[in-house]
């Protein structure tokens, strides 16, 4: 089995570059982002203060997540509902990125990742991915990009989704979860030692995806 693990900020373009490179390789890209984004969508329907850890290990229990794989593609069930088209919006980002800083909800998550990873040869990308769920990844990369670039990738998307919102409050938000996700005291986002390096601002998609399949090949 081949384990492919990618780390870096938010709208750094790792989903979709990981996704190319599954297709390329025809492997699973397991988006840890959505099982996150699944808690903090039961948060948000249910009230639950996302940074409120004794609120939230009382929920937990309550929380079932599965993930299947039809003709390549991921989709996530919480509690047995496909929430696909629910986990996206600025609003599950945030809940996802408050609740996501829990010690009780990272290790609910690592537990579903590791025994993934396990079963399947897999693209798996997210924070600490190179560094604490997947430490021996024979390959590992870490993606940024500057927070104005990836702030305007971010606008675009939620413009294409038909959310109002403006370029400030975007990029608002993208710095206060880079502050969020840096400064956990566990699962924070870093660059691993043995991680190739990629600054995404003058790269399209497809080459950063070419940079990436040329570093497995050489290995």
């Amino acid at each position: 089995m081949i384990t492919i693990a990618i780390d870096g900020p938010s709208a750094a373009g790792k989903g979709v570059v990981s996704e190319k490179i599954s297709k390329l390789l025809n492997i699973h890209h397991l988006d840890t982002g959505a099982i996150y984004r699944a808690i903090g969508l039961y948060c948000y329907e249910n009230n639950v203060d996302a940074y409120d850890e004794n609120q939230v290990k009382k929920i937990l229990d309550k929380i079932e997540i599965k993930i299947e794989f039809i003709n390549g593609e991921q989709y996530t069930y919480l509690n047995g509902e496909c929430i696909n088209g629910k986990i996206r919006s600025s609003i599950v980002s945030d809940y996802a990125s408050r609740s996501s800083a829990l010690l009780c909800v990272r290790e609910k998550v690592k537990d579903l990742q590791q025994d993934f990873a396990k079963h399947h040869s897999v693209v798996m990308e997210g924070r600490d991915i190179t560094t604490e769920i997947l430490p021996n990844a024979k390959y590992k990369f870490y993606l940024t990009a500057s927070s104005e670039v990836r702030a305007l990738r971010r606008l675009k998307d939620l413009e294409a989704k038909g959310e109002k919102i403006t370029f400030d409050q975007v990029l608002k938000d993208i710095n206060e979860r880079d502050y969020r996700d840096s400064h956990r005291e566990f699962g924070r986002l870093q660059l691993a030692k043995d991680a190739v390096y990629i600054n995404t601002d003058e790269f399209s998609v497809d080459e950063v995806v070419s940079i990436i399949y040329s570093k497995i090949n050489e290995r």
